[in-house]
């Protein structure tokens, strides 16, 4: 189950809890035992922080270059970092695919067999954003 606010997952899961257990009662079974077996921190952007990311790398990239993105219910293990060291995070994305990839019907996501960015200026794009935000943290 999946949500962007940690009260909404928490209604979620009391209700979700609690619809089994009533299901179960009802229908004259035993009370289920209900285990979680994954769970990972929601992938959260300071917004601190992702102002100051994105100030350095439209500075370095160029404005155009630089895209806002509505949050989506992906899955993302990223947010476990931050949660585990206690300090803030920006989780970003970079393309890497032709125009004409990304204007078909199918264009191949994260993750699919058929997924293969084009290597440069990919590979430079992506190294430059990293150090670029690297060194505005440093005072470089």
């Amino acid at each position: 189950m999946r949500s962007l606010n940690p009260d909404t997952r928490q209604t979620a899961l009391t209700s979700l809890r609690r619809i089994i257990i009533g299901e179960a009662a009802t229908s004259g079974a035993p009370e289920p035992t209900i285990e979680e077996i994954s769970t990972f921190p929601r992938n959260y952007n300071d917004p601190q922080e992702t102002k100051h990311a994105v100030a350095a790398l439209q500075s370095a990239l160029g404005h155009d270059a630089v895209k806002h993105v509505d949050p989506s219910m992906g899955s993302e293990d990223f947010g476990i970092l931050a949660t585990v060291l206690d300090v803030p995070s920006v989780f970003w994305m970079f393309g890497g695919h032709t125009q004409q990839t990304l204007d078909s019907p199918n264009a191949p996501v994260n993750h699919s067999p058929f997924f293969a960015p084009v290597i440069e200026p990919t590979l430079t794009t992506g190294t430059r954003a990293i150090l670029t935000v690297i060194q505005s943290k440093l005072g470089n």
